[in-house]
């Protein structure tokens, strides 16, 4: 196998591309990017609601990786199905870059406060059903709209007067080192506003039988991100939903021990955000397990500090 060229599959837009990139340079020899569109790609002006969100973005890649028409697949990992496609395998997980949504607002929307600084009834483009349950968590005056395509066209329809203000994940913006002035960014605090599960991290899937591919991309996984990233996909599939689901989670090692925050309906009404905490990991990931499986009742999280501030620079 020595020599052996690998064709990357990835989709066509810019982040995707310099995903790909990303991947490409860690890899051994010379390798080619094939570029597959995806219905997502194709259905890229259609609400997320309107259609069937499982492997919306993945599913033509993953078509062409079981052919063998490409080598590996890169893909943001909140955009994978719960569940792999049969043969299919994560051959890496990157080291995580930051899994916080940003907001980002037209500086007529602009209006400071104690939880989101936008004026009264200001309208939002949101691209998921878990931003939209946050938001009417903690500004339910405002007005949500969906928005679609990739993340300088979003960008643009909000600089443009389309909407008051976007969420949109910082890790897309900082990897294509988008400029957004004339708007105003903040930053989400993932410990009162997690994010999707697997939010800021690039993953490689491969065919599990090409043990060849799975040698040298193993080589660039990330042990820490790999287990966060299993414990908030586990309780995604705990919830019973797919990658579009009104569902966040975020987990973090280290800081006041280990820490699993988990955002889902209340069994009774509304939205929660809830933290877990435990002794390792997998302690904590079993304990929001536990009570995302059963009543999802309120536990009385307290809250953070802050929940948004003015974002770090990222270009």
């Amino acid at each position: 196998m020595a020599g052996r060229v690998l064709t990357i599959g990835t989709r066509g837009s810019a982040l995707a591309l310099e995903q790909a990139r990303r991947v490409r340079v860690r890899l051994a020899g010379v390798n080619d990017l094939r570029v597959v569109h995806t219905g997502g790609d194709r259905f890229s002006e259609v609400p997320l609601g309107e259609q069937n969100p499982a492997g919306f973005f993945t599913r033509e890649i993953e078509d062409e990786l079981l052919r063998g028409r490409i080598d590996l697949a890169v893909h943001s990992l909140k955009d994978l199905p719960v569940r792999l496609a049969p043969g299919l395998a994560f051959g890496a997980t990157l080291p995580r870059d930051d899994p916080a949504d940003l907001l980002l607002v037209r500086p007529e929307a602009h209006e400071p406060g104690d939880r989101l600084p936008l004026k009264k009834g200001a309208i939002i483009g949101v691209s998921s059903q878990r931003r939209s349950a946050l938001l009417r968590l903690f500004r339910p005056d405002v007005s949500i709209m969906p928005i679609r395509g990739n993340v300088p066209t979003r960008v643009d329809k909000v600089r443009g007067g389309d909407f008051d203000a976007i969420l949109l994940s910082r890790a897309g913006l900082e990897r294509l080192t988008l400029e957004v002035y004339p708007l105003i960014a903040y930053q989400l605090n993932p410990r009162r506003w997690p994010g999707a599960p697997g939010q800021g991290v690039i993953a490689v899937e491969v065919r599990e039988d090409d043990s060849e591919v799975t040698r040298q991309v193993s080589a660039m996984n990330d042990p820490a991100t790999a287990l966060g990233v299993h414990a908030e996909r586990s309780l995604l599939a705990a919830f019973g939903g797919g990658c579009h689901s009104p569902f966040g989670a975020y987990s973090e090692v280290g800081r006041e021990g280990n820490l699993v925050v988990v955002a889902a309906p209340g069994s009774g009404g509304g939205f929660l955000v809830e933290h877990f905490i435990g002794a390792n990991l997998e302690d904590a990931r079993g304990a929001a397990e536990a009570w995302v499986r059963s009543s999802r009742a309120p536990l009385g999280t307290k809250e953070e500090e802050w929940l948004c501030r003015p974002a770090p620079p990222w270009c």
